[in-house]
């Protein structure tokens, strides 16, 4: 006799009113009946047993479910020894109604192995009676079998994917859109010097110093498309140690009210030292000529139509250099190199690109005119001829002073090679025109 139906996969989601129980009360018409007819109907309506069984375990009640399968009626159902109905003995010592008699209340989950089947029952008292007096139990069984092979297959799930989420060497992590961490893997943790306790109480945009420009534009690209991609910022270590970071993120309104972020981190600060290295003049800490180039390509590709005057190039070289490498040597040589390369840097804006274009000559990219061109020249002129005379070799006693030749982009010089010839023949100009002076044609 089949005792459950397997499509029995529904939760009761609220206890039943006991209000609507009609037990004993007189004005029933039918004596047979111990609901009201209206709660009668609610039993009837669960796709799963539902039965009110007195505390000396006979069935007062069986709902539709019940009775379908058993193939009685509620007449017949009404008086019947609910363990030898249901299981076919005079006692079951699992049974739900016998704990809740002791404990006053039950719901536990088990595996009937003869129909092969996880069945969750629950039992606790309405605190109605019997005209006889005896206690009424609210008894419930649902098979959840589907259920629990679903919940089985989440939680495999949920350790495969937590299993990538601690081993990957990418920082995955997710935090509040105020930029409260609330779970990073250990790669994270390591990468941010960050414990795991402090998850939860360490926020990425104000105790990582993240510059508050780039987090309004992180938290704005959010807000408006939903996502940030390839986002590249700097964070500054507990230990002082800044990483780079390129993060992947999105942001999910479908659950918290205010949302969360979920991203990924790529490191790339070993990826930039080594662009650095590769970029830098070792000697001078100035940009190199192959840096130089690129730039200089990309940022005229760039302009935009009626932007061309607002690129100009400065050359210069130092003056009479090489009779310093030949009267005091190579290492003097490298000391007025540095010299120069701070006084430029001292001389030029935070927009302003400096390079060392090779040996002795320097070229900076300046995002202005011709006009304020000249200007900055002038100041980098004066700058090395007033900061450079400090010289390792004490023996010397000259100054240093260098010649710049300007160019700035425009209808006639139309192109990067152009700019740099011009530039660097003006230079010359600017030496047979007596050294230490600015030449823009």
């Amino acid at each position: 006799m089949k005792k459950w139906s397997k499509n029995d996969n529904y939760f009761l989601q609220e206890d039943l009113p006991v209000s609507v129980l009609a037990v004993g009360q007189g004005e029933m018409s039918e004596q047979s009946r111990f609901l009201s007819l209206q709660f009668e109907q609610i039993l009837d309506s669960l796709p799963f047993y539902v039965l009110l069984v007195d505390s000396s375990h006979h069935v007062q009640f069986a709902n539709n479910a019940f009775r379908k399968t058993f193939k009685m009626t509620l007449a017949e159902v009404q008086g019947a020894y609910c363990p030898r109905l249901v299981h076919g003995c005079d006692h079951y010592p699992a049974c739900a109604v016998d704990q809740a008699i002791r404990e006053g209340a039950v719901e536990h989950i088990h595996f009937n192995k003869q129909h092969g089947r996880w069945l969750l029952t629950t039992a606790y008292p309405t605190g109605a009676k019997t005209q006889e007096g005896l206690d009424v139990y609210f008894h419930t069984v649902r098979d959840v079998t589907e259920e629990r092979q679903s919940q089985e297959a989440l939680k495999a799930s949920e350790r495969r994917y937590r299993g990538l989420f601690e081993e990957m060497k990418d920082v995955i992590f997710v935090m509040s859109p105020d930029g409260t961490l609330q779970d990073m893997n250990p790669a994270g943790l390591e990468l941010l010097q960050i414990q795991p306790h402090k998850l939860g109480r360490t926020n990425l945009f104000t105790d990582m110093n993240l510059l508050p420009p780039r987090c309004a534009f992180f938290v704005d690209e959010l807000n408006t498309k939903g996502r940030v991609i390839d986002f590249e910022v700097s964070f500054v270590r507990p230990d002082s140690k800044a990483v780079i970071v390129s993060i992947n993120a999105s942001l999910d309104n479908s659950g918290a009210e205010d949302g969360v972020i979920r991203g990924i981190m790529r490191d790339l600060t070993r990826n930039r030292e080594l662009e650095e290295l590769s970029t830098i003049d070792v000697l001078t800490g100035l940009y190199n000529r192959g840096f130089f180039q690129t730039f200089l390509i990309n940022k005229v590709r760039n302009l935009r139509a009626g932007q061309e005057a607002g690129l100009s190039l400065l050359f210069f070289d130092i003056d009479n250099f090489k009779s310093y490498n030949d009267t005091y040597g190579h290492l003097e040589g490298d000391f007025v190199l540095k010299k120069v390369a701070e006084a430029i840097r001292a001389a030029l804006r935070a927009e302003d690109v400096a390079c060392r274009y090779g040996g002795e000559e320097f070229s900076v990219i300046l995002c202005c005119d011709a006009e304020l061109a000249i200007v900055i020249a002038e100041r980098v002129r004066r700058t090395i001829e007033d900061n450079c005379s400090d010289f390792a070799d004490k023996r010397i006693k000259r100054g240093i002073t260098v010649s710049i030749g300007i160019a700035t982009l425009g209808l006639e010089v139309d192109s990067p090679e152009k700019l740099v010839k011009i530039a660097d023949a003006r230079m010359y100009e600017a030496k047979k025109r007596g050294k230490n002076r600015v030449f823009s044609g």
